[in-house]
């Protein structure tokens, strides 16, 4: 006999498609290698160029503050483990915890955006600008670039959560939210080159 209260948790329909499939479209991958091999350009040029000037570069480094590096890379960390959970809820069908984990990963977001605008300002206070020298030139260039990935990345967030109840139905939410998600590890993953490069190595 089947007991219609026995299994309260069954998961909605649209939600496990994903066991056969790839996490993400092949569009966004695409953009994602395209993106990945841009960026690996600028850090071969960047390690060419510090070869040629390595004692410039390395007490230029000397002024950045890798306790604001940690701490950006602690934020975007803890971002990205709320934008799996996010997922998760989205096949689950849980449209209150998706909301409430991006909104979560959108102020660690803000806080990386607050903490890079506050290093910039310091670091310009102190006089070194984008025209300081080569190493600051890139400093800033990087950086700023990843600025707006993250930025654009908060974006893709909010509205995936302003959108989590009223379209958490449709199989395009759950795919497009993967997507997002994808995107924003891999703005993570490129900090956690960038951090090194600059503030360690």
């Amino acid at each position: 006999m089947n007991h219609p209260d026995s299994a309260p948790d069954a998961p909605r329909s649209p939600t496990f498609r994903h066991d056969q499939q790839q996490i993400g479209t092949d569009g966004l991958w695409l953009f994602v290698f395209i993106d990945m091999v841009i960026f690996t350009l600028i850090f071969f040029v960047f390690m060419t160029e510090r070869l040629d000037e390595y004692s410039l570069f390395k007490s230029s480094q000397s002024h950045l503050n890798e306790i604001f590096g940690l701490c950006n890379t602690l934020v975007l960390l803890t971002s990205s483990w709320l934008v799996v959970e996010a997922v998760h809820a989205a096949r689950r069908g849980a449209p209150k915890i998706i909301a409430t984990r991006l909104a979560l990963a959108l102020v660690c977001g803000l806080m990386f955006v607050a903490s890079k605008i506050i290093e910039y300002r310091a670091k310009i206070l102190l006089g070194f600008s984008p025209a300081t020298n080569p190493f600051f030139s890139f400093y800033y260039f990087i950086t700023f670039v990843h600025f707006l990935h993250v930025v654009a990345g908060m974006v893709f967030l909010n509205s995936y959560r302003q959108r989590s109840i009223r379209c958490l139905d449709s199989p395009a939410y759950t795919t497009g939210l993967e997507n997002v998600g994808v995107f924003w590890h891999y703005v993570d993953v490129l900090w956690l080159f960038i951090f090194p490069l600059l503030y360690l190595v």
